[in-house]
């Protein structure tokens, strides 16, 4: 008898099909899409991922990688929203930022190609922290290539979880 709802679940599992998700790139061409995306600031490779890092984190994103040796950065918002900032030295003294959004909707993620998107919603704010200007990339110059996003594959787990337990401070953290 105590088989009985094990195997039901296992069945629903079983039957439960894999939803896949559909990339919608943009159709705006390569270098358009590159000056959209892509700043110079001066500073540190190290130091402007970290500012990379806490602008995002001011702007309510949740970084789900973080890879110092690729220079890649990715956050999702609010779920549907993911940004992947790539960070990359250039000549000395300065480094490239090219940032890549896309916006989750029922399985298609399509690719942002809003100048002003990239802009008001991530470049401004990036300047603001590192108090700092961001130059655009001329056309002739080389940029990081762009990387998608990577997604929040625990997320409705990790939601689940945490509205069955109480609230617990991080160690090292105080209690708010």
């Amino acid at each position: 008898m105590r088989a009985l709802p094990l195997l039901l679940l296992i069945g629903v599992a079983a039957c439960a099909q894999q939803q896949t998700v559909e990339f919608l790139p943009s159709r705006k061409g390569a270098e358009e899409l590159r000056a959209m995306q892509t700043r110079v600031v001066a500073g540190e490779p190290d130091e402007v991922a970290r500012a990379v890092i806490g602008t995002l984190h001011d702007l309510g994103y949740r970084i789900t990688r973080a890879d110092a040796e690729t220079g890649t950065i990715s956050a999702t918002r609010a779920t549907a929203l993911r940004i992947a900032v790539v960070v990359r030295p250039r000549p000395p003294g300065q480094v490239a930022v090219r940032a890549n959004a896309t916006i989750v909707a029922l399985r298609q993620e399509a690719q942002v190609d809003a100048a002003e998107f990239y802009s008001a919603n991530f470049f401004n704010q990036l300047s603001a922290f590192m108090q700092r200007d961001l130059v655009t990339l001329a056309s002739r110059e080389e940029a990081p290539e762009a990387v998608r996003p990577v997604a929040e594959r625990l997320a409705l787990r990790e939601r689940a979880a945490a509205a069955e337990s109480p609230a617990q401070p991080s160690q090292g953290t105080p209690a708010q």
